[in-house]
């Protein structure tokens, strides 16, 4: 495999990365990154191994190598920075609508269905404006979750 991704370490980074392994006291997926970018480092006119012989060397993949030496060459060491996590705010199924998919199924079905369906479940959701839209897969997921059905007759 062609190196695509060259890396020129600074001095500094260097220093950074080799206390990193020494102390320990980095996440083990950061201190494997700082292995890897130190031995694929061609400061100083060093000739570097191929992508394979580092991957083995680590018990890595060369594939691994290519992603942490394209993640250095474009983030630098920012690579190494917690990353946000995601929070999920779009989630419609919040304890509210819990309550509502209850109050529907201890209801009697409309249109003299003789069981709810869980689009029909879905349907009434939007229509008393609980969520703007939902999916009848979302109402089986929350169903099956509060191990309720909705073709059985529930009473509190």
């Amino acid at each position: 495999m062609k190196a695509r991704y060259r890396i020129y370490l600074s001095e500094k980074e260097r220093e950074t990365l080799l206390d990193w392994i020494k102390t320990g006291k980095r996440k083990a997926q950061h201190i494997l990154y700082s292995h890897i970018l130190l031995n694929s480092d061609e400061s100083e006119g060093r000739k570097v191994p191929r992508m394979t012989d580092v991957a083995d060397r680590y018990q890595s993949t060369a594939r691994t190598v290519e992603r942490v030496k394209k993640a250095f060459c474009e983030q630098g060491m920012s690579l190494f920075e917690a990353k946000e996590r995601k929070t999920r705010s779009d989630k419609k199924l919040d304890a509210r609508t819990e309550a509502h998919v209850i109050a529907l199924l201890c209801q009697s079905p409309p249109n003299d269905a003789p069981r709810w369906k869980l689009q029909m479940l879905a349907d009434r959701l939007v229509e008393l404006e609980v969520v703007e839209s939902i999916s009848k897969m979302s109402i089986s997921k929350l169903v099956k979750k509060m191990n309720l059905s909705p073709s059985k007759k529930h009473n509190t």
